[in-house]
């Protein structure tokens, strides 16, 4: 597959529709949007659930602002994730979102096979505006993961989507995060810090939320790190994963990290083989004998695994 770049504008091709076509025929996708809300998270609901149903893997981080995403979006974010574990879901919560540009990304990344990618970055939030209404321009790279356009994008989407600023909503915060957005258009945008009003709510939001990297965890540097990360966040503690799932997962949180080495697949197997139950290693997997390529966690590698910045 040859390098191509081309640039969309809503005019003409609206990226909400250009997503959905792109996502039809694709088994993973992330997305990183400085705002959401759920008009625009509407246009592709419905292929975000097809390739999660089809087991495949769909990433989210966008801005929580109080005023653009919308409760109904964040609520619907987090009952997909509680159905599908193998999605992950993250926000930037701050006030100060809607009047700064501390959080401003517009990346969109599709896969449709071990190779192919597409991505598209730009001036579209994953809005209804954004993605169809709005007067917005979009470049769209598709490529090899070889590529560097392509790995860059994934590095910049690795490196937003770990940012140790972000938060995993849960239940809990989409009932407070709904209260302060009831009230957030009465409140001034013009004032330099938080308005007093919500201090105590904002406080109260955030105190509801697990810290998305407690400090008793640490980032993964090792390849067995990168390994034992991967079927955490694959498997979570019982599930069995197909080798070539840990070794992409694998591949790219070590990416994230600025991690590389040749023959990464190999050496993800060589991990695993290694520290199987039974071996002289640590016993950190469990392998499937009938079926030569599944792998989980075992009891120490759960335990091992739960110390690593997932």
């Amino acid at each position: 597959m040859s390098l191509t770049i081309q640039t969309i504008d809503n005019s003409q091709t609206p990226l909400g529709e250009f997503l959905r076509d792109e996502l039809s025929g694709s088994y993973e996708f992330m997305a990183a949007s400085a705002f959401l809300n759920s008009g625009g998270l509407g246009m592709i609901e419905g292929e975000l659930r097809r390739i999660l149903e089809s087991e495949g893997s769909v990433s989210i981080v966008h801005g929580a602002d109080f005023r653009i995403a919308d409760p109904d979006a964040i609520q619907t974010l987090v009952d997909m994730k509680t159905r599908y574990p193998q999605m992950s879901y993250r926000v930037y919560c701050d006030w100060s979102l809607t009047r700064s540009q501390s959080f401003h990304p517009k990346l969109y990344i599709a896969r449709k096979d071990c190779w192919s990618y597409c991505a598209a970055i730009g001036s579209s939030n994953l809005t209804l505006g954004g993605l169809r209404r709005n007067t917005e321009v979009n470049v769209v790279i598709r490529g090899e993961c070889s590529d560097a356009p392509i790995q860059d994008c994934l590095r910049i989407y690795d490196k937003i989507y770990d940012s140790p600023n972000l938060i995993a909503p849960n239940a809990a915060f989409v009932g407070k995060y709904a209260n302060l957005y009831g009230r957030a258009d009465s409140l001034p945008l013009s004032d330099d810090r938080t308005p007093s009003e919500i201090e105590n709510l904002l406080d109260d939001l955030m105190a509801s939320v697990p810290s998305v990297h407690p400090a008793n965890m640490r980032a993964p540097k090792t390849q067995l790190e990168f390994v034992a990360a991967a079927l955490m966040r694959l498997g979570g503690d019982r599930e069995y994963v197909e080798l070539s799932d840990i070794s992409d997962e694998a591949n790219r949180i070590a990416r994230a990290s600025g991690k590389s080495w040749d023959d990464f697949h190999d050496r993800v197997r060589s991990r695993l083989w290694e520290h199987r139950a039974g071996e002289r290693g640590r016993e950190l997997f469990e392998w499937r004998g009938q079926k030569t390529g599944l792998y989980r966690l075992s009891e120490e590698g759960r335990a091992y695994a739960r110390q690593l910045i997932l």
